[in-house]
């Protein structure tokens, strides 16, 4: 029964030392000696340590695999492809509507000292749905729609900075937008709805905008 118990503490042993730390203060058995209580106890204290030293580090190993990534470090000299779009419908008093819409890509670069640099293509129309654009005389007298067509690519820069899930954004303009980022900050999204009624009009404005981060 002896020599049954310390073969299986000697494998038990082997295998712990196998997959992690070295066990230390185990003695193994000779062919014909007697096993003692006092020689088995201090095999078995060697294995406990052992094992107490591996769960040490296993434990620590868990904990730094569930560490949350820090999303300003994530944004921190990266460059995000953005793509956008948007419309506006607008009523006022007299009967007349305008319509307009747009849409694009933009190039972000987020500057590791909170800088940003922007290059973005937008294309877009307007179009009043009132028939006030009139020429001619007599049988050549005719109206048509207005509408303006535009396709600007420009460059721009602006500051940048994060707080929690929400990437802040100035642009050169003046302008600014919160962008809501993924929790492994691969994403970027921004948009929304808004109603604007005064002034003899009235309005709906919608945009959405969602950027994809690129690879280093």
């Amino acid at each position: 029964m002896k020599k049954m118990i310390l073969t299986g503490l000697t494998a038990a042993v082997l295998s712990a030392n196998a997959m992690a730390s070295e066990v230390t203060g185990y003695t193994a058995p000779q062919s014909g000696q007697a096993a003692t209580a006092a020689g088995v106890d201090a095999n078995f204290q060697a294995l406990i340590t052992a094992i107490n030293d591996n769960n040490s580090r296993i434990t620590a190993l868990e904990a730094a695999s569930g560490e949350v990534a820090d999303l300003n470090d994530i944004v921190s000299d990266a460059s995000y492809k953005l793509y956008f779009s948007g419309g506006i419908i607008e009523l006022d008093d007299g009967g007349g509507a305008n319509l307009e819409r747009f849409g694009g890509t933009a190039d972000l670069t987020f500057n590791s000292d909170g800088s940003l640099n922007e290059t973005f293509s937008e294309q877009g129309r307007f179009i009043s749905l009132d028939a006030n654009q009139c020429s001619g005389e007599g049988e050549s007298f005719s109206c048509e729609h207005y509408v303006d067509t535009w396709n600007d690519n420009e460059t721009g820069g602006g500051s940048w900075s994060v707080t929690g899930q929400t990437l802040n954004v100035t642009w050169s303009d003046g302008g600014s937008e919160a962008f809501t980022l993924s929790s492994d900050g691969k994403i970027i999204t921004s948009g929304g709805g808004d109603l604007d009624e005064g002034d003899g009009t009235s309005g709906l404005e919608t945009f959405v905008a969602v950027g994809v981060r690129l690879a280093d």
